[in-house]
């Protein structure tokens, strides 16, 4: 018989988080290359890389709590398809088709960020001790993602409304 397992055990907590970090990266990415404006596309650098950071923070502590590798392209764990499910809105906001605006950039960013930065605000009490401030710490990176995201729109608004 199959053991259930909660949705808000940490590798599944985990997983997500992984796989939150490692699509995030490759968004930008993909925004930095169809961005025109220099310093959008030096955000959208910055940006994969701090998410490439929060990325291998994720699978260090996949690999401490379930000493497992956290190296899969899918996502980890036994809930994986699953969890897939959960996260096709998300999936969806991250795919580029076709040429965007550099409106269009920032705005799924922010989407991006929010989503993940809601998800992480709700399961950041599951963890203590030096896990919990990792956590804390990439949230607070998060807001910081969103909080540069806002200032590069309004500055967009501001420039057109002068155009």
């Amino acid at each position: 018989m199959l053991e259930k397992q909660s949705l808000t055990s940490l590798e599944s907590v985990l997983d997500l988080a992984v796989w939150l970090e490692k699509h995030g990266q490759a968004f930008y990415e993909n925004a930095r290359d169809a961005a025109t404006d220099p310093a959008i596309k030096e955000l959208f650098a910055i940006l994969a890389v701090e998410e490439k950071k929060h990325c291998a923070i994720y699978k260090d502590l996949y690999e401490l709590y379930t000493s497992k590798t956290a190296d899969k392209e899918e996502l980890l764990g036994e809930y994986g398809e699953f969890i897939q499910l959960l996260i096709k809105e998300i999936a969806q906001s991250l795919e580029l088709d076709g040429e965007q605006s550099q409106k269009e950039l920032i705005d799924r960013s922010l989407k991006f960020e929010k989503n993940t930065l809601l998800y992480f605000a709700e399961v950041k009490p599951l963890f203590r001790g030096k896990a919990g401030a990792l956590i804390e710490a990439v949230c607070r990176e998060e807001k910081r993602h969103i909080q540069r995201l806002l200032e590069v729109r309004d500055l967009m608004r501001e420039n057109q409304e002068h155009e």
